[in-house]
This record gives structure tokens, C-alpha cells and sequence, in this order.
């Protein structure tokens, strides 16, 4: 059964991705412009054998000079092809590579032997043709070993090029040592070992014919294979081979009948080297179009890596807040026992304290301690407040809230709180700023607790500076913010702790609970606001509040100020 082959190389991937409609009318004119190039290498071949050019043309450059430079620039193209298919096969393992591998290797071995053999005609014919007819019989193998391709592993692949390179080097050496036993290239009377350095011209012997004739055959069924190949995958490495083999059998086949050094003889020589650099041509534009590919490859990797990264933050912070929810759903079950079970004991405790205090007859001493116990008793009922708060949030009642003004009610909270603290306050208040929609009481114990981490983080005293402003987005379709900074003078905290502030139970202070600007930062998310704190050590902290002014509380703003003034 037969199956559809795959790409024939790894690394050089081009195929044609053109749409179905165009695809066909490539691949045709693909063709007919193979057609009409291998029909026109034909046809100036077949005229120069029937019409003698030699009188009109000036063939002082033929010569074996220039017969070697045009061999050994033949064979280091296909040394070079041959280093790039290894790299291939080195990558994939195929067995099919391999073969083409062979196919160059063997044609720049002889090449350069041909080269370098002058001083024997006969010699110098045999390896003309054993180039030909290698290259040829590994073209037809490797394109016969597409279909089912055998894979091999490291040390098999090893293994097959010693044994290629030793069996192609090896036949070098046994062609140059057998020489006498083979048949005669020529048909010429002069002797065997005459140096080949005329412009003489010989006919070929029957046995040179029918080796060139082999080899056109195997590079005919090898470019007709190599073309079905690339009908069926649209892989133009494909027809680049299909094309190169197609060529070589016209090179092959009309050399055998040409004469040597004749110009028809040295015509081929030309269209031989041409048919390398075509094929390196064509492989560097395959590579390059694999690096283009690779390139946009990369580009789109790269945008997915993002994507993912974007999508695991997402996930990791979806997974924490899930975290956040069980643990807080614990702690509410919790929160009506501590209720009970810690409230109600504390109550009797602290009543049963004041009417001791009240109607027993009390040392200074006693006294003092009743007082401690009072103020514990106290401390306590503000940590489990806290507790309850955070586990169990009160759900918000939101009215228009003038912000300004509740401001100036907590900062005269804290004036009267303050407890000899040498404190300064500075405040700057937006007067244009409009009012937000929340719940007073919440925003208003947002403010509190900010104000008082700064007092408390200014043990000598110092300044805290308040200020307001209306804040308009860049994006048309987003409400401005009511922003709202609030900055003291203490000692500051270093970057470590930052990150950490807003965490629930994580406090600097040695009797806090670590919930006041955890419950602070909840209730601005809820007011669908945003909290930020920076601080430096020994010059202070800012924390900085944004909640969202929708468009309809300005424009009801502004109705009031018309209003207002009209009543003016």
C-alpha cells in the first residue's frame, strides 16, 4: 500500500501555501517553465552537434586549466550541498537523506578526482562517468526510500558515513590501481597515458556510452519521482531535486554523445556547474524561508508564553482569593462562637469589676488593678469587634457622601484623640471635588484607621498632611476618581513590609491584630476603589485612596450647582 511521503528534509521546510485556486496555477506554471528551461539546455545542446561552432568561436580558453577550475568549483558545490544534507540527516536520522548525502559526496569525491586527473585520458573519462553514474544511482535510491523510510540511530548513522566515505575513497584508490583493466574510454589510436592538454577531439567508446546512458536513466527516474513527490506535497524541495535530477540526466545523456573537448563536451561542463549553484541556490532560499517561518514561530511563542504567563497570574490570583474566601468562610464559623463563648464571659467579668469597685473598700493598690482590668477587658472587646468585622462585613448602605466633609468630622475625632501628642495636621482639599456614593460609616472608619497607623507611627509627634483631588482618567469611557492621600512624617517601613500590610493578621505592632488595613482595603475593593502605601525608612508613609466617581453623581453635581445659583 502505498503512502503519501512527508517533507524530504527537516530543517528546510518550503512549501506552497498559496489558496486552493492559485495553488494549481503555481504548480503549472512551475512546470511549464521547467519544461521550457530543460527543453532550451536540449535544444542548444542538439544544435551544436548538428552545426560545428568551433571555426567561428575562439577556443583559446579551452584548456585543462579551465577544464579543473570548472570540475573543482563543481565538486566543492556539491561538497558544500553534501554538508548541509548531513547537517539534515545528522538531524532526522532518515535513511533517504542518507542516500542523497551519498549522492553528493560521491559526485564531489570524483569530481575532484576528475579534476586532478589530466595526465591520463582514460582515467580522467571513468571518473567523469563514475561522478555521473553515483550521483545518479543514489538519486533514484534515496528518492525509492521516501515512502517507507527506515530511521537510524546515532551510531548506525555513524556507522553508514565511515563506511560511505571509506567505500567512496577506496574506489578512487582501486579505480587508479586497476586502470589497465578497464576498458578503453576512447575511440582514439594515441596512446593510454598521453596528457590530455589538446584541443583534440575523441568520440566516446561503446562502454563510456553505455555508462553515461545508465546514469541519465537513474537521474530520469529520480527527477520524475522527485516531481510526483512534490505534486502530492507541494514541498519545493521537492522540485528543486526534481528539477536538478531532470538536468543531470540531459547533462548525462547528451555528454555521452558528444565528443571530448569539443565545445558541446565543454557546454555541459557549464550547465553542470550551473545545475550546483542552482541547487544551492534553491537550498539557501529554502533555509531562509525556514528561518522566516521559524522567526514568526518565534514571534507567535513568544506572544503565547505571555498569554499563559497573563493567564497563570490570573489563575494564581484567582486561587488566592479562592484560598482567601475558604479561610475567611472558617473564620465567620468561628466568629459566632468567639461571640458567645469570649463576649458574654468578658461582659461578666467587666460588670462584676465596676460593682466590685464601686461598693468595696479598695487600697490605691487594688484600685489601679481594677483599672487594668477594665482597660483589658476593653482592649479585648475591640479585638474580637475587629475579628467579627473582618470575618462578617456588614453589607453597605450607600448614600451620597460629601467627602470633604467627612473628612473634617474624623480629623476632629482625632484632634480630640490625639492625647498630648504633639501633631500637626495640614489639610488641602479639592472644593470642586464631587461627591461619591458609598456608605459613611464604612469610608468613615477607612479614614480612621489610616489616620490613626499615622498617629501611632509618629510616637514623638509630627505632621500628617491630607489632601483630596478630582482625578480624570485618560479613557473617555471610565468615570473619573476621588483620590484621597493621606501622609505622616513617623518612621517609615522598609520595601519588605510593604508587601505585606495589607495581608490579614500581619502586624508591626506588638499588641495588633493585623486586620485594620486588611478590613481598610476590603471596604475601598467593595467601594469598587483601589488602596496603594508606599513608605521610606526614617521619612514616612503615604497611603493613597482612589474610589470611582460615576458620571451620573457629577452630572447631579452640576445640577445642583445650577440650581443653587438660580435660586440666587
Amino acid at each position: 500500500m502505498n503512502t503519501v511521503p512527508g517533507g524530504l528534509l527537516t530543517n528546510i521546510s518550503y512549501r506552497l501555501d498559496y489558496p486552493p485556486n492559485r495553488l494549481s496555477q503555481i504548480k503549472k506554471k512551475m512546470f511549464w517553465s521547467s519544461i521550457a528551461l530543460i527543453g532550451l539546455v536540449a535544444l542548444i545542446s542538439v544544435a551544436d552537434q548538428v552545426v560545428e561552432f568551433n571555426e567561428t568561436i575562439n577556443t583559446s580558453w579551452i584548456n585543462t586549466f579551465t577544464h579543473s577550475l570548472i570540475e573543482s568549483n563543481c565538486a566543492l558545490l556539491s561538497l558544500m550541498i553534501g554538508y548541509v544534507i548531513y547537517k539534515e540527516y545528522r538531524a532526522s536520522g532518515k535513511r533517504s537523506i542518507f542516500y542523497l548525502l551519498m549522492a553528493f559526496l560521491s559526485m564531489a569525491v570524483f569530481d575532484f578526482a576528475h579534476a586532478s586527473s589530466n595526465h591520463s585520458h582514460s582515467l580522467f573519462i571513468w571518473f567523469h562517468t563514475l561522478s555521473g553514474f553515483s550521483g545518479g544511482a543514489f538519486f533514484l535510491w534515496s528518492t525509492y526510500s521516501v515512502r517507507k523510510d527506515a530511521y537510524d540511530s546515532r551510531w548506525q548513522q555513524r556507522l553508514l558515513l565511515v563506511s560511505g566515505v571509506i567505500a567512496i575513497v577506496g574506489s578512487v584508490a582501486e579505480i587508479v590501481y586497476l586502470l589497465p583493466l578497464l576498458p578503453g574510454a576512447v575511440i582514439t589510436e594515441i596512446g593510454r597515458n598521453m596528457p590530455v592538454n589538446l584541443p583534440i577531439t575523441w568520440y566516446f567508446s561503446r562502454s563510456m556510452i553505455v555508462c553515461n546512458t545508465l546514469s541519465a536513466l537513474c537521474f530520469l527516474l529520480a527527477g520524475l519521482k522527485f516531481y510526483r513527490y512534490f505534486k502530492v506535497t507541494d514541498d519545493v524541495i521537492y522540485f528543486v531535486f526534481s528539477l536538478a535530477a531532470l538536468l543531470f540526466f540531459e547533462s548525462e545523456l547528451l555528454f555521452a554523445f558528444s565528443r571530448l573537448w569539443n565545445l558541446t563536451w565543454w557546454y555541459w561542463h557549464l550547465i553542470k556547474l550551473f545545475i550546483f549553484i542552482g541547487l544551492s541556490i534553491g537550498l539557501a532560499h529554502g533555509l531562509s524561508r525556514s528561518f522566516g517561518d521559524l522567526y514568526e514561530s518565534r514571534k507567535k511563542l513568544s506572544a503565547t508564553v505571555g498569554e499563559l504567563k497573563h493567564a497563570y497570574d490570573h489563575l494564581k490570583n484567582a486561587q488566592e482569593e479562592l484560598l482567601e474566601s475558604e479561610k475567611l468562610a472558617s473564620i465567620g464559623k468561628m466568629a459566632a462562637t468567639i461571640s458567645h463563648e469570649i463576649r458574654n464571659p468578658l461582659a461578666a467579668i467587666k460588670n462584676a469589676a465596676g460593682i466590685f469597685k464601686r461598693h468595696a473598700r479598695l487600697s490605691p493598690e487594688d484600685g489601679e488593678l481594677l483599672d487594668i482590668i477594665g482597660k483589658e477587658i476593653n482592649r479585648l472587646d475591640t479585638i474580637i469587634s475587629d475579628f467579627l468585622e473582618f470575618a462578617k462585613p456588614h453589607p453597605l448602605r450607600k448614600t451620597m457622601i460629601d467627602l470633604n466633609g467627612l473628612i473634617d468630622e474624623t480629623i476632629a475625632l482625632l484632634v480630640h484623640d490625639k492625647a498630648g501628642r504633639s501633631l500637626h495636621i495640614s489639610i488641602s482639599l479639592d472644593r470642586h471635588m464631587p461627591r461619591i456614593s458609598g456608605d459613611t460609616n464604612a469610608i468613615k472608619q477607612v479614614l480612621w484607621n489610616v489616620l490613626i497607623n499615622a498617629v501611632q507611627a509618629m510616637p514623638q509627634g509630627g505632621t500628617i498632611t491630607i489632601k483630596t483631588a478630582y482625578v480624570e482618567t485618560s479613557d473617555t469611557g471610565k468615570p473619573g476618581e476621588a483620590a484621597i492621600m493621606i501622609s505622616d512624617t513617623g518612621t517609615g517601613l522598609p520595601a519588605e513590609t510593604v508587601k505585606k500590610v495589607f495581608q490579614p493578621f500581619f502586624s508591626t505592632k506588638s499588641k495588633g491584630t493585623g486586620l485594620g488595613l486588611s478590613i481598610v482595603e476590603r471596604t475601598v475593593k467593595q467601594h469598587g476603589g483601589h488602596i496603594s502605601l508606599e513608605s521610606e525608612v526614617g521619612r514616612g508613609t503615604t497611603v493613597s485612596i482612589r474610589i470611582p466617581v460615576h458620571a451620573e453623581q457629577i452630572l447631579g453635581e452640576a445640577l445642583n450647582d445650577v440650581v443653587y445659583l438660580g435660586s440666587r
